[in-house]
């Protein structure tokens, strides 16, 4: 269509150039007529020179219409659907989308993560306000953490056995009917860590081998007995161990029999139950947000202004930080003395909290110090259902 239109315009260009000169007609136009005409001609040839260069650049890297809707594109971006004009076919550029699409790498990420650090206040007003193609979303944030979160688990690796500590707890045991019943617990423990293969779960499962058999053998100075099988599971580590029966606990079918078997498992191996919250914990750290919204509404009650909307956004990116300077925590612990770092994290989360409700809310400063006082309670509040949510749950 643009070649047929070059050739039935370039001709008639040149006929106007010759009717100017009055070479057809052998009448002069006037000179207002004359330079219309000049400009007209030069118009159209600018116009057919414009259709050509589309057409050879649609013929190069990048199409005339866009390949997803089909829209003429008149940019490297197609102004209707959004997609890109030039699609790549190569691995670089399916690299590249990995790395876009997953981490989120690219100028969202560094446009939002300093902004979350330092100036979380603007960073979530802005967002709330509908400032939002130059930033992370909470969500795709949120789900960065996780994936960072998950990443510094697989890292961290098996336990250090020699940092745990199990056997003391035996000495504790005064009678056989507990001893029976710890050595159940245990029994059940090293049972689910051989069921899931979560990173650490050998470190951990030595340890808790090593605790079941320091509680058999207390059980044994009690006058008890432990089968031959149990005796063989023991030397095999297998764990197979047989018991006259083990002590009936108050709470069996009771409905909050989840939270108290969660809780005296916790109490009862510490090192498990950590174990436990750093391999799961994360997984199920989404649960924060629908906790913390009703305690964030009850910080701004009946208000017109701050919808529940703009809760969810403070908390999600909230909880991405935490998420986020933990990873950077455990990294850090790793080169440096653990207690420092644990120590600066807790003292700048509640600066951060302070930053972000003062600059989110548009608070004063008295304001926003009660509110972050308040909201410290409410975090280790929201953490102690989401800890109990798991111990109903069977998660830990």
């Amino acid at each position: 269509m643009s070649s047929a239109l070059a050739r039935s315009s370039w001709p008639a260009l040149a006929r106007r150039c010759m009717r100017l000169l009055g070479h057809q007609s052998g009448e002069w136009m006037s000179g207002v007529d004359a330079a219309g005409e000049i400009i007209g001609g030069g118009l159209a040839g600018r116009a057919v020179e414009h259709e050509l260069s589309s057409d050879e650049k649609g013929r190069g890297d990048r199409p005339s219409n866009c390949l997803n809707c089909g829209t003429p594109l008149v940019d490297d971006f197609c102004h209707h659907c959004g997609q890109k004009a030039h699609i790549h076919r190569t691995l670089g550029g399916l690299l590249h989308d990995i790395v876009h699409g997953v981490l989120h790498l690219d100028g969202k990420f560094w446009n939002t993560l300093p902004k979350l650090v330092w100036k979380p206040g603007q960073l979530t007003r802005d967002y709330i306000e509908g400032k939002r193609a130059r930033y992370i979303s909470p969500i795709a944030f949120y789900l960065f953490t996780v994936v960072a979160m998950f990443a510094l688990v697989v890292s961290i690796g098996d336990f250090d056995n020699a940092d745990i500590k199990f056997t003391a707890d035996a000495i504790y045991i005064e009678t056989i009917e507990e001893a029976e019943t710890a050595l159940a617990d245990l029994d059940a423990d090293i049972a689910e860590l051989e069921a899931q293969d979560f990173p650490g779960a050998a470190g951990a499962i030595v340890g808790i081998t090593a605790q079941r058999d320091a509680t058999r053998e207390r059980l044994v100075e009690l006058g008890g007995t432990v089968s031959e099988d149990s005796e063989a599971g023991a030397s095999s580590d297998e764990g197979n161990v047989r018991m006259s029966g083990p002590l009936k606990k108050d709470y069996e079918g009771k409905w909050y029999e989840g939270l108290a078997t969660g809780f005296e498992r916790a109490t009862g191996n510490p090192a498990l139950f950590l174990y436990k919250v750093q391999t799961t914990s994360y997984k199920l750290s989404w649960l924060l947000i629908p906790l913390s919204l009703p305690f964030m509404w009850l910080l701004f009650p009946f208000s017109k202004r701050y919808r529940m909307y703009d809760h969810a956004v403070f908390v999600t990116y909230s909880i991405s930080f935490m998420m986020l300077m933990v990873v950077v925590v455990g990294l850090v612990a790793k080169i440096v003395e653990p207690d420092i770092a644990i120590v600066m994290a807790l003292i700048y989360a509640p600066v951060h909290i302070y930053r972000h409700i003062k600059g989110t809310y548009e608070l004063g400063r008295l304001s926003a110090v009660l509110r972050t006082a308040a909201l410290s309670i409410i975090t280790w509040t929201v953490l102690g259902i989401f800890l109990g949510l798991m111990f109903a749950l069977g998660a830990i």
